[in-house]
């Protein structure tokens, strides 16, 4: 055991050294590289060497189908969607949109219909990627059935956020976001950005220290996977912008409550027509276009 762990850090110390430029002291590198890439190396290692002994586990199918019944019967349950949601929170400027984000608490949105057909093939396959993964969790041990793909909801934000996995290594729970990439991107890939701010934001409202983002190549199964661990390759100051999206909308909200003001469209979407508006699940109820504003049937104390 003790040489296996001495190979680990070895290699994890040349892929650091790679990562860092060649810096032997951590402290003389520039910003961006430090100390943290040989732990994350590291981890890296240990966990991908985990994830592949769960392969070798045997199945326990009575756990996983009472996993998938779970799944599916909140699926079921939620009717049209309510609330903001995590991936939306942490999209661009460009992307970003309040007045979209308010009035998906107030009005009935899009159901999917207005997504093109190859994205919604993309959404299947990454659904079913996930499924495999959190099979294995299950059955190899590594986590529990409620602790895969389950909602959260934070009223003070009326956020909805769902984590695809919490998993066990040793005693330390760790968050898990699941990803895919084209062979392409895979063999380059060094982060999975979006992947990167989903995770610190579930590993930050679920107050669990350590995460990483599950990064699968689509073309041969090979996976990678990228460490965080809060207060060190991360703080709350990095997604302090994405909180402070939240609570501003919450002001918003409550001006739409008390004076009937609803803040301004994103500069880009000019029109019910242009693409911007095209792409967004509250086009009709913005623009009083197509089914218009259907309120939901939820309080907006």
């Amino acid at each position: 055991m003790a040489s296996l762990v001495d190979d680990i850090k070895k290699q994890a110390k040349e892929a650091a050294k790679k990562e860092s430029g060649g810096y032997r002291d951590p402290k003389s590198a520039p910003r961006g590289h430090s100390k943290e890439s040989l732990v994350g190396g590291t981890e890296a290692l240990i966990i991908e060497q985990k994830l592949n002994k769960a392969f070798y586990a045997t199945p326990n199918y009575p756990e996983e189908l009472r996993m998938i019944k779970m799944q599916k019967m909140q699926a079921q349950q939620q009717g049209d969607r309510y609330g903001l949601h995590c991936s939306a929170i942490i999209t661009s400027e460009n992307e970003f949109c309040y007045r979209e984000q308010l009035l998906s608490l107030f009005y009935r949105q899009a159901q999917g219909e207005n997504i093109p057909i190859g994205l919604k093939r993309i959404f299947q396959e990454g659904s079913m990627l996930g499924e495999k993964w959190q099979r294995l969790f299950v059955s190899s041990g590594l986590g529990k059935k409620e602790d895969m793909d389950i909602s959260r909801f934070l009223e003070k934000y009326d956020l909805s956020y769902t984590p695809d996995a919490r998993i066990y290594i040793g005693d330390e729970p760790w968050v898990v976001e699941i990803k895919s990439m084209n062979h392409f991107q895979f063999q380059k890939a060094t982060s999975h950005p979006s992947g990167r701010k989903q995770l610190r934001m579930y590993m930050f409202f679920e107050r669990i220290k350590r995460g990483f983002v599950l990064v699968e190549n689509k073309n041969d199964q090979q996976f990678k996977v990228f460490p965080e661990i809060y207060g060190e390759t991360f703080t709350k100051e990095d997604i302090m912008p994405y909180i402070e999206r939240l609570e501003r909308i919450q002001v918003y909200k409550r001006e739409f409550i008390e004076d009937k003001k609803m803040v301004d469209r994103h500069p880009k979407c000019t029109s019910a027509t242009c693409k911007m508006a095209q792409e967004c699940n509250m086009r009709d109820a913005c623009f009083n276009v197509g089914m218009g504003r259907v309120k939901l049937n939820v309080r907006n104390d």
